[in-house]
């Protein structure tokens, strides 16, 4: 048997590598020095969810200083288009390099610890966002009608609604896209009633909580929504971990929300049931 005769077709061992990179992204460095078209599948794979500490089994996390260095090549930079950024100033992570460069990222969660970022945010493709709002906007208020506002389909808001009223935010109406909607830790009633009335397009409000796993939700102030079927309260999960799940294609709580919409919807659940307590 020849040499060409024992080799694969290249689509066959396209897939092998990308099935060996899926299952295991710590692998795709060394695969990538096996030759020059495996370099070319894989490294979109590798740069594609983006986290400087804390992945989930099986995946890398990345070196800012390297990291920083590899995305001045636009090639790379393209790639990235899941990004997570520390909880806090991390060291040697230089955030602005790092948004001006990764101009692609369509899923981003961002800690905001500078007042300047407003001009990288408008040059990304968002569809997934989860921030706290009036940090990304801290001088002018939040401005709804911003660019980087304009794909968004997913967002998840971290900001305190204490004290908050439905003129505040009823702005997040002009999100022209918006069918996902999270708040994690604060809950207001007059936010959530004011969303599922003037928002039809919306699929589903979720109230994020720290701490309910396994006690009553009853007397938690948000009953009166409970015959929108699209209202879900649920248990906050890791928001890295759950991220990093959702960014790689698996259920996260985006998902399973959905899911328990549905089943409301269908008569699987009962339709006033508005807590998933399975996580």
């Amino acid at each position: 048997m020849s040499l060409a005769e024992r080799e694969l077709p290249v689509e066959l061992e396209r897939r092998i590598f990308e099935i060996a990179a899926q299952s295991n992204s710590m692998f795709i460095p060394t695969l990538l020095l096996v030759a020059h078209r495996v370099k070319t599948w894989l490294e979109p794979m590798l740069y594609s969810v983006v986290v400087f500490s804390d992945p989930i089994d099986g995946h890398v996390s990345f070196d800012p200083v390297r990291f920083g260095s590899a995305i001045q090549s636009q090639t790379i930079s393209e790639h990235v288009k899941n990004l997570f950024t520390p909880y806090e100033n991390f060291p040697l992570l230089d955030l602005d390099l790092i948004l001006a460069s990764c101009s692609a990222v369509q899923n981003l969660v961002l800690f905001p610890n500078q007042s300047d970022l407003l001009p990288f945010l408008s040059t990304m493709p968002l569809r997934r966002l989860s921030t706290t709002l009036t940090d990304v906007f801290p001088a002018t208020g939040v401005d709804f009608m911003h660019p980087l506002f304009s794909c968004l389909t997913h967002l998840e808001l971290m900001d305190t609604l204490t004290n908050a009223v439905w003129e505040e935010w009823k702005g997040l109406t002009l999100i022209p896209n918006l069918t996902h909607l999270a708040f994690l830790i604060e809950k207001s009633l007059a936010i959530f009633q004011g969303m599922l009335a003037a928002c039809p397009a919306l699929q589903v409000l979720v109230s994020l909580h720290w701490g309910f796993k396994g006690i009553s939700y009853e007397g938690i102030g948000l009953e009166p929504l409970s015959q929108d079927t699209r209202f879900v309260c649920m248990p906050a999960p890791p928001l890295s971990a759950d991220w990093q799940i959702g960014a790689r294609g698996g259920d996260d709580f985006w998902v399973r929300a959905e899911k328990f919409v549905a089943q409301r919807v269908s008569g699987q659940v009962d339709r006033g049931t508005f807590v998933l307590q399975k996580q």
